[in-house]
């Protein structure tokens, strides 16, 4: 079980949180795995403010499954919900992208500090090392 950290979590600089209100905020994180991810892993993007609004987000990742029948799937998501903006996602299956389709992350409000984590749904069948990028773009209400 291992736990990766973007530069974001490592060095504690987090998100901004006491910008304007109502202005569009990115918050962008590349986390580096050492190793194949496997369903005990997590990886710690970045925390968003307390109220902030997500209005979208973007997931990428470099080919972490390079078997010719890819079973890796990430999930992105908070301690309330750990699919609430991805869930399920190939994006680690072939080095590809993919914007937020999952209903719960549009347009929700946190009410606190909060964690934003990707765990993988699925192994790999042939899992290698590899990043995974995350952006999020929200306003602060």
């Amino acid at each position: 079980m291992a736990t990766y950290n973007s530069t974001n979590v490592a060095t504690k600089t987090g998100v901004a949180a006491g910008s304007i209100s109502g202005m569009v905020h990115c918050a962008y994180a590349e986390v580096v795995t050492t190793a194949a991810l496997t369903t005990a892993d997590t990886l710690n993007f970045f925390d968003l403010p307390p109220n902030a609004r997500v209005i979208s987000a973007t997931l990428e990742a470099t080919d972490l499954d390079t078997n010719g029948a890819p079973l890796l799937t990430i999930n992105v998501g908070d301690a309330g919900s750990a699919t609430r903006y991805f869930s399920a996602s190939t994006v680690g299956q072939a080095g590809t992208a993919a914007v937020a389709s999952a209903v719960a992350g549009l347009h929700y409000k946190t009410t606190a500090k909060t964690r934003i984590v990707g765990v993988p749904a699925a192994n790999a069948a042939t899992g290698v090392a590899g990043s995974v990028y995350l952006s999020v773009l929200y306003i602060v209400e």
